[in-house]
């Protein structure tokens, strides 16, 4: 490990964000360079790290000054996560240099993906729960910030309005769950480590009786960044409105992540029944979104929607398997529904990115996101990129995605069959049953974005130019795809060695699999394998049959079939969740503004006195007498007054300052950017109260 790379991993993405904008100002083209040296050298810094984890190394390291609680942690599973997101960032990147270089607002853009990479790195490295969330906002914002890219278009500006206040709902449960932690562990800490050793904190909060609310409004934190089931409708829109190249780098990771971190803290007070059916809700949530998100996405005509809700999906599985592990009380199983979780995380990473790279190529080209405007493209690196990240997701046998959806389905049967309690095995069966049916619609909706985008006979609706992307984005996606292929198709033999790089862990007592022999006998020969390939081929049969032969007309199946005009009308309208939400907050603003009425008219100018009038005449008469001489005087003269004088100065102060607000974002993220650096040097210069906090 080179000295203070785990500092430097993510402390030179922001500082190349911070300088950005002044480096921008002198020539356009230096912002760029400026971020592929930034993230370059965070991933060199964050894989000369996996030496110190292969020699068995878990490390801790505290700031070395005035700030001794806040840290990184360095462990087989952040030093992977590290490397896996700079790894990835630094190939988006020099694939955005090519993307993104006619764009106007490059400066902005390279200040959110550079702040954004640095965010990402920040949660996965953090010792700390609060300074993980201080790394979970940042990316938050900077996903609000790209989502609202193009805010002059009135419908992307909503997206990020929309972005924000879906990742906010989420964020708020986040922080209140950390302060509970932080207030009921014994000793008071939010280290990670400290908390995975030797704490009382799920003692204590089983005995105050919130030790199901703090786990519950933990994982309704990560659901919210993971887009899962019921505040997924996000990320569609998010991932459509921003730059497409950006979308390879979707902080959703970060949800099942977070979880990965404190499992296994949570999984030690597994004796207490509220953290069973912690789990139990955990783990159906997961598989409830992976089927509700495949299936949505099945009737989806915009490409980076259908890939939004493929992520959703399969980060539903990650939650599945997490939650089984949970529910697992032999020390094995549960390595094993963890290891299941943590694999399919890192796997996906690249499949993901590569699914949003390849979209992003023929959006280029076509300068459509639409799936039915795609015919015309004939690259054969876009082609072949597309179809390994697509029979992956797909789940076609023998690559990562079969593997590693099989692998959790199996878990969730020994689950079932060991769960010793009828209510459990049934859920077992019923999450079994969820992922199965899930592989079959994932598998469809693959083979229908491949056929419909690669399909031989082209869309001739106009006669538009297909434009050559720059060899540089042919370089970084040839790049990507040789990576992801490798990984994709020796995902069986790569899970034992995964299994020993995650072992240093304090919180894994075991191995999951003790050789390559072993991992082949629990995954494939199993019921799951037979049930998945029966799905695939059932929901890859129809997709190959409507939509790549063509011998099958979908339209005229919904032509003839009404049933299958209403669930595609139901489907297209994503289960009408979004439309819901957006119900809930029209009447909340209809309601609030009649209590606002009602509280400024009615209560003051019709009060009445309601009682017992036989028995408290007289005091009611006093009271009466009292608010009457108090109204006028201490209401109106005197409270009534200074607001009045407060509303006056404000707006006077706000008229003045509004001066100096041009509209510009990159001009307001700017200031804020200075602000940020400013609040750093007074907590470093003045921070003996926040210190005297963590203690």
């Amino acid at each position: 490990m080179f000295p203070y790379a785990p500092w430097l991993c993510w402390i030179i993405p922001i500082i190349g964000a911070v300088v950005t904008p002044f480096i921008g100002a002198v020539r356009r083209r230096f912002g760029s360079y400026l971020a592929v040296l930034t993230i370059g050298l965070s991933a060199f810094f964050s894989f000369s790290m996996i030496p110190d984890i292969l020699a068995g190394q878990v490390v801790p390291l505290a700031i070395p000054w005035h700030y001794p609680e806040l840290g990184v942690l360095i462990d087989p599973l952040s030093v992977l996560m590290a490397s896996v997101i700079s790894c990835i960032g630094f190939l988006v990147t020099v694939f955005s240099v090519a993307y993104m270089r006619e764009e106007p607002s490059l400066a902005r853009f390279w200040f959110l993906i550079q702040l954004f990479i640095g965010g990402y790195l920040v949660i996965v490295l953090a010792d700390n729960l609060l300074f993980m969330f201080i790394g979970w906002e940042t990316v938050g914002i900077c996903c609000t910030g790209l989502a609202a890219f193009w805010h002059k278009d009135p419908k992307r500006a909503h997206m990020g309005l929309k972005t924000f206040m879906v990742l906010r709902i989420a964020d708020i449960l986040l922080l209140a769950s950390i302060l509970l932690i932080y207030t009921y562990s014994d000793p008071q800490t939010l280290n990670i480590t400290e908390l995975a050793e030797n704490n009382n904190l799920m003692g204590e909060l089983a005995k105050s009786g919130m030790l199901f609310i703090t786990a519950f409004m933990f994982f309704g934190g990560a659901i919210g960044k993971a887009a899962q089931f019921p505040l997924q409708e996000w990320l569609p829109d998010a991932l459509a409105a921003s730059p497409s190249c950006f979308n390879a780098l979707t902080e959703c990771l970060a949800g099942p992540f977070i979880m990965a971190r404190v499992l296994p803290i949570l999984h030690k007070a597994i004796g207490y029944s509220e953290l069973v059916n912690f789990f139990l809700v955990m783990a159906l949530a997961g598989a409830l979104t992976a089927v509700i998100s495949a299936l949505i996405a099945i009737a989806q005509d915009n490409i980076f929607k259908v890939l939004s809700y493929g992520i959703s999906s399969v980060i539903g599985y990650m939650i599945a398997a997490f939650g089984l592990a949970g529910l697992m009380t032999d020390t094995k199983a549960f390595a094993r529904g963890y290891l299941a979780g943590t694999f399919l995380l890192t796997v996906d990473a690249f499949v993901s990115a590569l699914l949003f790279l390849s979209a992003a190529y023929i959006f280029y080209a076509v300068g459509s996101d639409k799936l039915h405007h795609m015919g015309w493209v004939k690259s054969k690196i876009a082609h072949r990129s597309m179809e390994v990240g697509a029979l992956a997701l797909a789940g076609i046998p023998p690559l990562s995605g079969f593997w590693c959806t099989n692998w959790i389905q199996t878990v969730a049967w020994d689950f079932a069959a060991e769960a010793g309690n009828f209510t459990h095995t049934m859920l077992g069966y019923l999450i079994f049953a969820l992922l199965i049916i899930g592989a079959g619609i994932t598998a469809f909706y693959g083979l229908r974005m491949m056929g419909l985008i690669f399909r031989e006979e082209s869309y001739k609706s106009d006669e538009k130019v297909v434009k050559k992307p720059p060899s540089l984005m042919r370089i970084s996606l040839a790049a990507f795809l040789v990576i992801t292929a490798f990984i994709d198709f020796l995902a069986l033999l790569l899970i034992w060695p995964f299994s020993k790089f995650l072992l240093p862990m304090p919180v894994l007592e075991q191995l999951a699999f003790n050789n390559i022999v072993e991992v082949f006998v629990y995954i494939i020969p199993s019921i799951s394998t037979v049930l998945t390939c029966m799905a695939v081929a059932f929901g890859g049969y129809l997709a190959y049959k409507i939509y790549i032969t063509r011998k099958a007309d979908a339209e005229g199946l919904m032509k003839k079939y009404r049933f299958l005009r209403i669930s595609h009308k139901f489907l297209r309208n994503r289960f009408y969740i979004d439309a819901f939400y957006y119900k809930v907050a029209s009447s909340t603003w209809f309601f609030s503004q009649k209590i606002h009425k009602y509280v400024e008219t009615e209560g003051i100018t019709k009060p009445q006195i309601m009682g017992f009038r036989k028995f408290l005449d007289t005091a009611y008469s006093g009271m009466a007498l009292l608010s009457q001489w108090a109204y006028p005087r201490l209401e109106l003269g005197g409270l009534e007054a200074l607001n009045r004088v407060l509303a006056k100065t404000v707006t006077s102060l706000s008229g003045k300052f509004r001066k100096t607000q041009s509209g510009v974002l990159s001009y307001n993220i700017l200031a804020v950017s200075i602000g940020i650096v400013l609040l750093v040097i007074l907590l470093l210069l003045f921070g003996g109260g926040f210190q005297g906090l963590l203690q």
